[in-house]
């Protein structure tokens, strides 16, 4: 009798218990969740949503960059500046390769992602929102101050300050840069050659083509004012993404190293 009650009592524990292959998925479930929330946290709440951003546009340099070296052609991380589409101004971005070196004929090679919202990316044009769709508060870094916490895109060497054209974008069939389709917007581009390095920009504002230049992007917290308009503020929560003449690009934290 005692022996069989023994017996019983040790069953009870082996039912109650955990094996170690349970214990294992438990503990893989929760951390997978425990991530799936710090992911979320990260993309909804700045400055997180401000590091996923530049985090977003420096993948799709990589990848532009990859598919020129893969293709033998050019590519494009391009983003969006048609301030009449406050959903996509400043904030949609895609990659276009062209079909064949040289060809001007492009075509998409990513369906297009937005950055979070608040985020976006700053230009390195004019401050006059009323032109421009956008402008900078008081305390924004601007030309003159060290460091200029805004983005610098090339056409070429000293040709152009500005990489801007017009393109429908996603396509999945080929289009001309600059083509009047109907469905065109504005964009700024970083281009890269096949050898991988940075490459001006086929847009017609760009005179030359062949030229290269040091650039690097920007990304930082922004809102549309009651008057219209984009306003870029907090300028020290904003990241950056270095690309250097090889095409090999880098993430900065620091706002003041930009």
């Amino acid at each position: 009798m005692v022996y069989r009650r023994k017996q019983l009592r040790g069953q009870g524990r082996s039912k109650s218990g955990f094996t170690l292959l349970e214990m294992i998925v438990v503990l893989s479930i929760m951390i997978t969740l425990s991530t799936m929330g710090f992911v979320a946290y990260q993309a909804s709440s700045p400055p997180g949503a401000v590091n996923a951003a530049r985090n977003t546009l420096h993948g799709l340099l990589r990848f532009a960059r990859n598919q020129a070296i893969m293709q033998g052609s050019n590519a494009m991380l391009i983003i969006n500046y048609d301030s009449t589409d406050e959903e996509k101004f400043l904030r949609y971005a895609g990659v276009i390769v062209e079909e064949e070196y040289n060809s001007t004929n492009w075509k998409a090679a990513h369906s297009g992602v937005y950055l979070p919202k608040g985020v976006y990316f700053v230009p390195q044009s004019s401050e006059d929102a009323e032109t421009d769709g956008f402008g900078f508060d008081a305390l924004w870094p601007l030309a003159g101050a060290d460091p200029d916490v805004r983005s610098q895109y090339h056409c070429s060497n000293g040709v152009s300050t500005k990489a801007i054209g017009a393109i429908e974008y996603p396509v999945m069939s080929t289009v001309a840069l600059d083509a009047a389709t109907g469905e065109e917007q504005n964009w700024i581009g970083y281009q890269f050659g096949p050898d991988g390095r940075v490459k001006g920009v086929g847009f017609s504002v760009c005179s030359a083509a062949g030229g290269s230049q040091s650039n690097h992007l920007v990304v930082g917290l922004a809102r549309y004012e009651s008057g219209g308009g984009l306003l870029f503020e907090n300028s020290e929560q904003a990241k950056g993404v270095m690309l250097r003449l090889n095409g090999v690009s880098y993430a900065v934290d620091d706002p003041d190293a930009l």
